[in-house]
């Protein structure tokens, strides 16, 4: 009796343990397509050097306030030869050189202009980025959808050769049609050799997209084909008439605002630099005596040093104020062509659902029977099937592009329309 109760306690412990280990494991193999976007933002080294750079950004204005180190140092002259070693002064000096507040004032603000570029820049490559592994996440869906529509192609083609063949045995059928049927079974048979290719090639791409190290990239992941869109309306892709906040936009237009405070700096550098210097004299009888000293740089050297840096200012801001037109018209040839390639995607799934793809279904199977019934011959059959087989087909490309061009506008709308 204990010993049978040991071996049901053994077994049940045993199957607790064995289920929750596969649970644990499924839930290590499903990638989700929010899973692999924070993977990106994690190991993306484009995204991860520009954060550093950002970094840098941020430290810049503490060696942009145009001060120099003090320079600490020691005088004495009329020193006498002798015993005792007199001299008539000596003096301790400390001195300080600014720069022109004016000029301090207009190199800071670059510098915060270029932190806003920068966070700007990033914002943007993370949209990039997000759609990036999106775009290769639908990709990935559609080769295993097409990869399962050519497995029934094969099967379609096998209910061809068969029914063919039948026919072959009965002399119903010639020779040629039943070497027509085989080439058909071969060719959807390559078809689905294809189609494992694209399979392949999509996942792989997503784990580059991802940063997924090597180790990681296993066979025995799996993909959640249970992506939920929304739909959007043309009033919402006119509402994009706020271009000038998207972070690609932004990013530029703070880096022209920084080259037009490098320029008034260049400007301001004609302004004379200042230098302080505060000391202490000692004329033998102690350090009883103090004294200052203010000094002004003239720009003597301005149709060189000063006049160099105001054309080179000024062609980087000329530099970057075409740069934002270029990006402006980016912007709005890519929302024009994913808009339309949406609408138009959209246009052929809703006609595939609701007429084509029952008709579709039904001619095949009809012309099946028909032709297995005599009443039609075996190239009215081979339209039926390859209509079938082409309606599929394009409704899988329109379904892919419906989500790409949705992951395209995201970038933009700055919501997740594909989830």
């Amino acid at each position: 009796m204990n010993l049978k109760w040991i071996r049901t306690r053994l077994f049940f412990g045993t199957l607790f343990f064995t289920l929750i280990a596969n649970l644990l494991r499924g839930q290590d193999t499903i990638l989700t397509i929010s899973g692999a976007v924070e993977s990106a933002y994690e190991r993306n080294t484009s995204l991860q050097q520009l954060r550093a750079v950002l970094r840098q950004e941020q430290q810049n204005w503490r060696i942009e306030t145009g001060l120099e180190a003090p320079e600490i140092s020691y005088f004495r002259e009329g020193i006498q030869t002798g015993p005792e070693d007199l001299f008539d002064e000596q003096r301790i000096a400390i001195s300080q050189k600014i720069d022109f507040p004016l000029t301090i004032l207009y190199r800071l603000k670059a510098a915060e202009q270029a932190v806003l570029s920068m966070e700007y820049q990033i914002s943007a490559l993370e949209r990039e980025i997000k759609s990036e592994v999106k775009s290769q996440y639908i990709e990935v869906l559609y080769a295993l959808y097409l990869q399962k529509s050519r497995e029934e192609q094969v099967d379609i083609a096998t209910d061809l050769y068969n029914a063919v063949y039948t026919r072959f045995e009965t002399g119903m059928a010639t020779g040629v049609d039943l070497t027509n049927a085989e080439l058909q079974l071969e060719q959807a048979k390559n078809d689905l050799d294809d189609a494992e290719w694209v399979l392949h090639k999509a996942r792989y791409g997503l784990f580059y997209a991802m940063g997924l190290p090597v180790e990681e990239q296993k066979y025995s992941i799996e993909f959640s084909d249970t992506l939920r869109a929304d739909d959007i309306e043309v009033s919402q892709i006119q509402s994009l008439d706020l271009q000038n906040e998207q972070p690609e936009y932004r990013a530029v237009e703070h880096e022209l605002n920084a080259a037009l405070y490098n320029l008034r700096e260049a400007k301001s550098n004609t302004l004379p630099d200042i230098r302080l210097t505060l000391y202490k004299q000692d004329f033998g009888e102690g350090y009883n005596y103090r004294g200052f000293e203010v000094g002004l740089s003239i720009p003597l050297w301005y149709p060189l040093e000063q006049k160099g840096r105001i054309n080179r200012a000024e062609a980087r801001k000329d530099e970057l104020g075409w740069k934002q037109d270029e990006v402006r018209l980016t912007m709005k040839k890519q929302i024009e062509y994913a808009w339309h390639n949406y609408s138009v995607s959209r246009s052929v799934i809703k006609r595939y659902n609701e007429t084509m793809k029952d008709k579709a279904a039904n001619l095949r199977s009809m012309a099946l029977k028909a032709y297995q019934l005599g009443e039609i011959d075996l190239l009215n059959l081979l339209n039926a099937q390859q209509t079938y087989v082409n309606s599929e087909q394009r409704y899988l490309e329109a379904l892919r592009d419906y989500f790409l061009q949705l992951v395209a506008l995201e970038k933009y709308m700055d919501t997740d329309l594909v989830y």
